[in-house]
């Protein structure tokens, strides 16, 4: 009789740590995805704002060569 119960809370104490140890790994993995996404959306970021710098510069270019044309026009009229 002792021994059927020792064998149970053996056989309990192994599915324990088990389950912790399968836990963990679930967690780890967890954790891992989420710092991909992160560093994957800090990429995807980085290029947005490159691209938002280069189409500030062309419309900054832009509005500087309509005022030259607005003044070679208004030159014009006088």
């Amino acid at each position: 009789m002792t021994r059927m119960i020792a064998i149970a809370v053996g056989a309990a104490v192994v599915g324990v740590l088990a389950g912790f140890l399968w836990w963990g790994t679930a967690a780890n993995r967890l954790r891992d995805e989420i710092r991909t996404l992160q560093n994957q959306q800090g990429d995807e970021i980085k290029t947005l704002q490159a691209k938002l710098k280069k189409t500030e510069e062309e419309l900054q270019s832009e509005r500087e060569r309509r005022a030259r044309l607005e003044q070679a026009l208004s030159q014009g009229k006088k």
